[in-house]
């Protein structure tokens, strides 16, 4: 019987707390009572770099000086002036401050042949744009945001002349992408 009294009154103290609950909201709304409220929503700094033709910001280029039906297998074709995609970078970035692409060439921004001393240069271009070199690395300095989905750009390379002593054969070079707040 004991439980049963405890039991009803502590549902009738929440029905009264329910009612109590109800009235008052009523009462609020046909008030002329304002409230501010203040909501601070911290987005924290995201900056991002991915590749479709690489690993882990790492990426091999192969190219091929000689017969055409060779670098099929080899990777591009080298020709003079040719302008090879190497494909694209997507780009992710909210930061005001900008943003630096970096890539470190191991060749210093020339395509290596393995088996003699030949090496031929190129220059490097992200989303068309001639990237700056300095030593052994290429920088592109950016103030843009991205969408919150980034933006894909595409990689390429611009070979210039072929040297004439240039020997036929596979020339590679590495690249390693980086993304760095300026």
């Amino acid at each position: 019987m004991r439980k049963t009294v405890g039991f009803v009154a502590k549902t009738i103290l929440a029905l009264a707390i329910a009612l109590g609950a109800l009235l008052s909201a009523g009462a609020q709304s046909t008030g002329k009572t304002s409230t501010t409220i203040q909501l601070t929503v911290i987005v924290p700094p995201v900056l991002q770099l991915s590749l479709n033709f690489g690993n882990g910001g790492a990426a091999q280029i192969n190219g091929y000086l000689g017969d055409s039906a060779q670098a099929s297998s080899a990777g591009f074709a080298i020709a003079p002036n040719a302008t090879i995609a190497l494909g694209a970078a997507r780009l992710v970035s909210n930061l005001s401050s900008g943003y630096s692409i970096i890539v470190q060439s191991a060749n210093g921004g020339a395509l290596k042949s393995p088996t003699s001393n030949s090496e031929i240069s190129y220059n490097l271009l992200i989303g068309g744009v001639p990237v700056a070199r300095s030593g052994d690395s290429f920088t592109l300095a950016s103030m843009s945001r991205t969408m919150r989905d980034g933006t894909e750009l595409p990689v390429s390379i611009a070979l210039g002349t072929i040297p004439a002593g240039a020997s036929s054969g596979i020339y590679s070079d590495n690249l390693l992408f980086n993304v760095s707040a300026n």
